[in-house]
């Protein structure tokens, strides 16, 4: 008898596992879908001030809750660093800030590729655009911020 206890205990403890990495990876794509939203909404407010206020088509910025972000010239929010330029490559601190701008009450998120924290998420700089990851590395999602473009990658799902 304590050893069919044992098995289905074992069954049940390794479902509980597979569910619980299934929610970890979809609440990480649900993050990217909000982080996407803002992007868009970020980029529709940059477009439309260029249209209302032609005297401000050159200026590269938005003003969002006294912070100032920095697009690239389609619009998409790149930085709150440091102005675009023609060769942009995001730093670490560039990621960083992006989530904490573009997310609602943003989940804590630790900088670094290698960095070891007891966050869930690490957000980092990988050639030319930012990964925001599981730091399992279960999932992550890549935001290009010059062209706006957000791919969401799950492993082993």
């Amino acid at each position: 008898m304590a050893t069919i206890v044992a098995l289905v205990t074992l069954i049940a403890l390794d479902r509980y596992t597979l569910i619980a990495k299934d929610a970890r990876i979809l609440r990480l794509e649900i993050i990217s879908h909000h982080f996407m939203i803002a992007a868009v909404n970020m980029r529709i407010e940059f477009l439309t001030s260029r249209i209302t206020s032609p005297s401000l088509s050159t200026q590269k910025a938005l003003s969002i809750d006294g912070k100032l972000i920095f697009v690239s010239d389609q619009g998409w929010p790149v930085s709150v660093v440091t102005p675009v330029s023609d060769n942009f490559q995001p730093s670490d601190d560039d990621c960083y800030q992006l989530w904490q701008v573009l997310l609602q009450n943003p989940a804590p998120i630790s900088t670094g590729q290698f960095s070891i924290s007891k966050d869930k998420y690490r957000a980092f700089a990988y050639l030319n655009h930012c990964r925001y990851e599981l730091v399992s590395g279960e999932a992550f999602f890549d935001y290009f911020p010059l062209s706006g473009r957000l791919l969401f990658s799950a492993i082993n799902r």
